[in-house]
């Protein structure tokens, strides 16, 4: 990549194309000097090459992330009813947000069979205007930088352990910041170490004790650990690629989520049901919706994805596949790992992999994290910069920084559990939420022909143009104000002019549903904003 800096570098005055927004290469892959798509390694966006395996594979690894961790203490707090009930609820909501979003870019002026470059936030460009994609882009930064910062400290802290695993001396060490500079090491209670657990009884109630690297509840400080800095010297290489390099990379990744989530379940059968009673209703609700919302953020990147998949793959087929999968994996590792431990940590891999549980569910602990959640970062942070590069918020060199660089540097204060908690939740209800599934269900709906979501001088204008050729007399006009009927409204099949009647590649509904197209993502959508109000709430409270 370096030699791109160059200014005789031939993707430099392609880049300068791609900065023009009158431009149509804007929004089109870059091209080699023979006009093919670049796909070369090293180029800085990929060509159509993804099939449906390769398209699964993206899907499943972008849900199952770092937010799969905190659901058995949500289930310890809420009780079995409640989260499952949301889990299947959002998993309906996130499919059809993801299908309508991709029924969106296919409805724009030429890019009818994706052939165009559209990402996420270009999207919104075209039926919100600039103002849309701004205000989309700030969001869609939050949530993508939110992902990746809990990526990394989920895995910082289990990378920890696997120094205290691997180290002879069974000791970790970090640089603490605050409240005083100072080298600190930590190393697990000499009883554990001496004497580790050989059965289940012993291995419950080892767990009881503080056996989490740097995790005191009762010291407030900010380190960066040993195990932060060896996570960035081999996850900041791997971010540099593109998305159709890294598919070996996700596709790894994925056989390892199969292989040891298989693992922990058998781990947790082993280590007793009757642990820690789950109740069908619990004490706490406030980290029930914001921490399941984090777990099915994989909206934004889906725009990535239809980018580089072949045109053969179907786009429902593969969304409700990989999100029934993940639904119904969240729901036994949430419960049964609730029930199999007598106090889940907020991040639980911290208790699968310390010193209190069998070598080789430690060893498959430290797998998973590297293996599917550090994995996961690098294409968490090509998303970004695509969207960063193709959205025309900066250029190359500074969405390296921005999708890279910068995550590492600033995440390290969010190593302490409590705070990982919190950024889980939070993130989930005030930025992940909306992004990924109510603003991609407004936006569907104005690719249809429902206005008034956003004021009108936001609107681009040949959109303006397009709605007053759309209006015959004033009272079609005065008619056309409410926007909350626009969106109730059935679409008539012999309404030539109704663009829900204009079908696209993506058919996101069966036939005899797909008059319902407005109603149906209106009530989501209404529904999805009432929960993240509530759950904001119930959390603040």
């Amino acid at each position: 990549m370096s030699g791109f800096w160059h200014s005789d570098h031939p993707r430099r005055s392609e880049y300068r194309q791609l900065k023009d927004p009158s431009n149509e290469a804007s929004f089109v892959s870059y091209r080699d000097n023979e006009g093919r798509p670049d796909t070369s390694r090293g180029g800085l966006l990929g060509g159509k090459s993804l099939g449906f395996f390769s398209s699964i594979v993206i899907v499943v690894n972008n849900i199952a992330g770092p937010g799969m961790l905190v659901l058995p203490k949500v289930y310890q707090d809420a009780g079995w009813f409640v989260p499952t009930v949301v889990l299947f609820v959002i998993c309906i909501a996130s499919s059809l947000a993801a299908i309508l979003l991709t029924d969106a870019m296919a409805r724009v002026p030429g890019n009818s069979r994706f052939q165009r470059r559209i990402e996420f936030v270009n999207v919104f460009e075209e039926f919100w205007g600039h103002r849309g994609m701004q205000l989309a882009q700030g969001m869609f930064i939050v949530n993508m930088m939110a992902q990746i910062s809990s990526s990394i400290i989920s895995n910082a802290q289990v990378m920890d352990s696997f120094i205290v695993f691997l180290n002879p001396r069974h000791t970790t060490y970090a640089l603490q910041v605050w409240p005083t500079l100072d080298i600190i090491s930590w190393s697990p209670p000499l009883k554990a170490i001496l004497q580790p657990p050989v059965t289940m009884e012993q291995s419950a109630a080892c767990h009881q004790g503080k056996v989490i690297p740097f995790n005191d509840p009762e010291e407030s400080r900010a380190i960066i650990s040993l195990g932060y800095l060896s996570l960035a010297l081999i996850l900041i290489p791997m971010s540099i690629m593109n998305l159709e390099e890294n598919i070996f990379i996700q596709k790894i990744s994925f056989y390892m989520l199969l292989l040891l989530s298989a693992e922990f379940l058998m781990q947790f059968y082993m280590q007793g049901m009757g642990n820690h009673e789950v109740p069908a209703f619990g004490h706490d609700y406030s980290h029930v919706l914001g921490s399941i919302v984090f777990n099915f953020a994989f909206i934004v990147v889906v725009p990535s994805w239809v980018n580089e998949k072949k045109a053969e793959v179907g786009i429902a087929p593969s969304i409700w596949i990989s999100t029934f999968f993940s639904t119904i994996l969240y729901v036994a590792t949430g419960w049964m790992g609730a029930m199999a431990y007598y106090r889940a940590e907020g991040n639980f891999l911290n208790t699968l992999s310390n010193a209190c549980s069998p070598t080789i569910t430690r060893v498959s602990a430290f797998l998973f994290a590297f293996g599917m959640i550090g994995l996961g970062i690098p294409f968490i942070c090509i998303v970004t910069r695509y969207s960063l590069l193709v959205g025309r918020v900066c250029g190359p060199r500074m969405s390296h920084f921005w999708a890279i660089f910068f995550p590492w540097l600033v995440s390290w204060v969010f190593y302490e559990g409590g705070l990982f908690n919190e950024l889980i939740a939070w993130s989930g209800d005030l930025a992940l939420g909306p992004i990924n599934f109510v603003f991609p269900l407004l936006i569907a709906l104005a690719a249809v022909g429902v206005r008034g979501m956003v004021p009108s001088s936001w609107l681009p204008p040949h959109q303006v143009e397009l709605h007053s050729s759309e209006l015959g007399t004033a009272q079609e006009q005065e008619q056309d104000t409410s926007c909350f009927l626009q969106a109730l409204k059935v679409a008539d099949p012999e309404d030539a002019h109704d663009k829900v009647n204009l079908e696209t590649v993506v058919q996101p509904f069966p036939s005899f549903l797909h008059r319902f197209y407005r109603p149906i993502a209106t009530f989501f959508a209404i529904l999805l904003s009432v929960l993240i109000v509530f759950s904001i709430a119930s959390h603040s409270h």
